[in-house]
């Protein structure tokens, strides 16, 4: 059976941080910010999609989670605002496009959600205070800022993952282990992206109640076992919509 293209094993994991770390700073090649590894107990974050599934009637299949990429300047520290909504057939292979008639929103910051009314697609203090590297050493001359893509079509705003298929899979590959972190850790590709050579992505992956990574190489049945799950839809440059990976 082919692997299925959305499971990182620990050895991705290690390189998509790494690419991260090489190509993202705020000015000057400052790369001390927080942030970088999102957490949120598992508990948490599953009741706020099942009350969105039970309030709205959603069809659990269908639910997919938009992940804004944000940035507190107070706490100097990356956070995310998370939209809840379904999504629907395209009528083009693999793609559904995204309905937010009865979306929810939540920032996840601080170990834990909240709602939330801002309901942007994009955040200006992230755009603002991070720059780009495309080089594998950070050069403050060269150093692109995020907001100078003003077309929004260049830079990763936000990016969406299904719920069933992929960030509950990895809970439930995993023996739904009691007391799990869900986490989000930021990573980039490897040229892999048709506007961007390392384009800004999540990392999903659990940790043990006691912290421990549940991450490494072995091959198992399950296929998110000890694994993390990536492959999200990024926008730019594609919005709106979640594309199945091939």
């Amino acid at each position: 059976m082919p692997q299925n293209p959305m499971v990182i094993t620990l050895e991705h994991f290690d390189k998509m941080r790494a690419h991260f770390k090489h190509h993202y700073f705020l000015s000057g090649c400052n790369s001390k910010f927080g942030g970088q590894d999102i957490q949120v107990p598992w508990s948490s974050f599953a009741l706020v999609v099942e009350n969105f599934i039970k309030s709205t009637g959603a069809a659990p299949g269908t639910v997919a989670l938009r992940f804004v990429l944000c940035y507190d300047t107070n706490k100097n520290a990356l956070f995310l605002r998370m939209q809840i909504c379904t999504m629907t057939p395209s009528g083009q292979p693999r793609t559904f496009d995204l309905d937010t008639t009865n979306a929810a929103w939540y920032t996840i910051e601080d170990g834990s959600l909240a709602p939330t009314a801002i309901t942007d697609l994009f955040d200006q203090n992230y755009l603002d205070n991070f720059y780009y590297c495309d080089t594998g050493v950070c050069d403050p001359n060269t150093l692109v800022n995020l907001a100078s893509d003003t077309a929004g079509a260049v830079f990763v705003r936000n990016l969406v993952f299904p719920w069933i298929q992929e960030v509950r899979k990895i809970f439930v590959d995993n023996g739904a282990p009691a007391g799990a972190i869900l986490n989000f850790a930021a990573g980039s590709h490897d040229k892999t992206s048709p506007v961007l050579a390392h384009p800004h992505t999540l990392l999903v992956y659990l940790r043990q109640k006691d912290g421990t990574q549940m991450l490494d190489n072995v091959v198992y049945d399950l296929e998110f076992q000890m694994k993390a799950g990536d492959v999200g839809t990024l926008c730019p440059p594609n919005c709106g919509v979640y594309i199945q990976p091939r």
